[in-house]
């Protein structure tokens, strides 16, 4: 490979750009959620834009204040393999964020103050939101107030209503964050903690996206329910099916919660009660081959 295409591989990787499908899952489902009729309106349009610089910047901040500990357990990532400078990956970082903030500043004030809170979240846990329980709790408050921002947008006045969905969201990724942190601890301390989670999230997935069903018009809330269904019995198999509990188990159970994830969005998008919901689900579904080869080029890991 080039030496310009060595270059992209490595940004792309700091960027996790294989996860892009999953910010962009955030903001179809939250227009959804807010009833649209039709595509959303230009102006909104522009929320994604500030949605993907604050995603994927912070991620690369997570990159550069990672890169000691990379050295030692990671020394072939980017910036401790040499490929990228650390100053490089922190100004790009922080440039993503600031456009994020701006773009939505540009849509709408209240928009703005959202949007810069969340960044103000995901910068910190870069920094120092690391423990074992404030780490997931940050990353799961972020994930929903990103799927969240759609409706800050079109529908403030509609948040109380459909703020559950966004804390079940969160609360999906909250465990999410938690299982994979296990992966880097020893077999014999794992006990029952990734099968306990597997059912957490089990009941998540479910109970959450119930409440999704309700708001659903139609025959959709039949789909969303089989959707939901779907999620909550491979999560269940995860955690029963028998056998000790080992950090290479416990990361393909990871792997699996989050290829879940889209499904969840997709069946948290059908909730919606306007024609653009069953495109929005259309759109994070066919998110995940595109993931799947996004994974093979620039590896999240």
């Amino acid at each position: 490979m080039s030496q310009a295409g060595d270059a992209l591989v490595s940004w792309g990787r700091v960027l996790r750009l294989s996860l892009l499908p999953t910010a962009l899952a955030d903001g179809f489902a939250g227009f959804a959620l807010v009833g649209l009729d039709g595509f959303p309106p230009f102006p909104a349009c522009a929320l994604f834009v500030s949605s993907v610089g604050i995603y994927h910047g912070a991620l690369a901040l997570n990159d550069w204040a990672d890169c000691q500990t990379d050295a030692e357990l990671r020394p072939e990532r980017p910036i401790p393999s040499g490929q990228l400078r650390r100053g490089a990956v922190l100004a790009v970082g922080l440039a993503l964020i600031l456009l994020g903030i701006a773009c939505a500043l540009a849509i709408d004030i209240r928009l703005g103050l959202w949007m810069a809170a969340l960044s103000t979240l995901a910068i910190g846990y870069d920094i120092w939101l690391r423990g074992p329980l404030l780490g997931p709790l940050t990353i799961g408050s972020c994930r929903a107030m990103h799927l969240a921002a759609p409706i800050v947008l079109l529908a403030f006045d509609r948040l109380p209503e459909l703020w559950p969905i966004c804390v079940g969201y969160g609360a999906f990724v909250f465990t999410l964050s938690t299982l994979a942190r296990l992966e880097e601890r020893p077999s014999e301390t794992l006990g029952h903690w990734p099968r306990s989670l597997l059912l957490a999230q089990a009941a998540i997935f479910m109970s959450s996206l119930l409440l999704g069903a309700r708001l659903a018009c139609g025959s959709v809330p039949l789909l969303v329910l089989l959707l939901a269904a779907f999620g909550s019995v491979v999560l269940m198999r995860l955690a029963l099916s028998p056998g000790e509990w080992t950090p290479a188990r416990v990361q393909r159970a990871t792997g699996t919660a989050l290829r879940l994830l889209l499904v969840y969005s997709a069946a948290v998008a059908l909730s919606g009660p306007g024609s653009f919901a069953p495109v929005a689900a259309a759109c994070i579904l066919a998110g995940y081959p595109i993931a799947h080869r996004l994974r093979k080029v620039f590896p999240p890991t």
